[in-house]
């Protein structure tokens, strides 16, 4: 197979050559799997590079990102088309870059519009391509596989129940697990948490988790505070804690809280996603990773999201699914309450995660399909997939080259 750039500088010098790969992750969860799995790979090649996007945790694992992550966190049809100008010639000059270099093989994380593209480029010159996180084809547009089948070598799907969609259209794929079931207590520490948060111990905590996209936060930001005014109405003494995933965010949130929530008790967070749901009574959940991270966290919460009315009209007309959340997709049942577009107002939501609190049986039938998601998917998930990119790439063959 040939030889990457590093590999090839490290051969003249007649060193062992180690591998360059090459991975774009678009928003915070493709962050924490792309953390996981450069992990993983390392422990099979100690000297490896990487290089690509990615966010915080891929850069504390030594990744070098060429351009900010936060470029191409963004939602929505209507919404990408006021960047799409920018995304295009970030997209060509990271094609024109990964070509150059030749990696050894390249790994798009989720982010299927802009990740494609890059690993149909990049197959088409002889780089191995791996998609990790395989696109919602179980929910909507099945049809892109025909497509996909042409840009990769293998795709790393989380959910079991999507094998038979690739292997109908001859797709190599992988179930690998959900690397967040390996990554969240079997039995959460609310005590823990809160200690570790400086939140009281005896008084009724709701989580707030609006999102990582600034477009998420300002949709929804706003409702989940004032649904949280009402929730204070009933329980004087409840606190509200909210993870944010910036500076800016929290600057938002602050904003929010000001106007419709200067009299709540509540905590405004960097970051710390999870320790908020460990700390947490019950949460509300915009849609997408963080739904399945507070199922399998095993906290009862409902779900509210706001879409940009052209973005829910097309995606309405495409979903093959009934459900938004993850778990419920998973369950194949509404376990989760889901408001969505004007069902998701602050009245409603109050009211919904209201019945959760008061209604003991309505709240112990989510943690008991909760409870089955977690053991369902809690498989090596970083080490599955670092066995099937090595696989693909053909660098199973490198490895035996070395101690031959």
């Amino acid at each position: 197979m040939a030889l990457s750039v590093n590999a090839q500088e490290a051969s003249q010098r007649g060193q062992p050559p180690s591998p360059v790969f090459a991975l774009v992750a678009g928003e915070a969860s493709g962050d924490t799997l792309g953390a996981e799995l450069i992990i993983s790979l390392k422990q099979r090649f100690p000297q490896a590079c990487f290089v690509g996007i990615g966010g915080p945790k891929m850069l504390a694992e030594g990744m070098e990102s060429w351009y900010p992550m936060e470029r191409l966190s963004v939602m929505g049809f209507f919404e990408v088309l006021k960047v799409l100008p920018g995304l295009v010639k970030l997209r060509h000059r990271l094609i024109q870059g990964l070509r150059a270099l030749q990696p050894d093989v390249f790994i798009g994380i989720d982010a299927p519009d802009f990740n494609f593209r890059v690993e149909a480029e990049l197959k088409a010159a002889g780089v191995p391509t791996v998609h990790y996180v395989g696109p919602s084809v179980w929910a909507w547009r099945e049809k892109r596989l025909l497509k996909i089948k042409h840009c990769v070598d293998g795709v790393l799907v989380l959910f079991p129940f999507e094998l038979p969609f690739y292997e109908k259209y001859g797709i190599p794929a992988r179930f690998v697990g959900h690397p967040l079931a390996n990554q969240v207590p079997e039995v959460p520490n609310a005590e823990r948490a809160r200690r570790a948060l400086g939140v009281p111990l005896d008084v009724p905590v709701t989580g707030l988790l609006p999102g990582s996209r600034r477009s998420e936060i300002d949709s929804m930001i706003d409702v989940y505070v004032q649904a949280a005014a009402f929730l204070a109405d009933v329980y004087p003494s409840m606190w509200f804690l909210v993870p944010c995933v910036n500076a800016a965010a929290k600057q938002r949130v602050a904003q929010s809280f000001s106007q419709y929530g200067r009299d709540l008790n509540v905590l405004l967070l960097d970051q710390q996603a999870q320790r908020v749901m460990e700390a947490a009574d019950q949460l509300i959940v915009t849609s997408g990773t963080a739904t399945l991270e507070a199922a399998l966290m095993k906290r009862p919460m409902v779900l509210a999201i706001k879409l940009h009315p052209i973005t829910h009209w097309i995606m309405r007309r495409l979903a093959t699914t009934q459900w938004v959340g993850l778990p419920n997709v998973l369950a194949q049942k509404s376990i989760v309450p889901e408001y969505i577009q004007q069902a998701a107002t602050p009245k409603q939501i109050a009211l919904g995660l209201g019945k959760l609190i008061s209604d003991p049986a309505l709240r112990q039938a989510q943690l008991t399909e909760f409870d089955a998601q977690y053991h369902l998917l809690k498989q090596a998930a970083s080490e599955r997939a670092a066995e099937a990119v090595v696989e693909w790439s053909g660098l199973n063959e490198w490895v035996y080259d070395q101690t031959t």
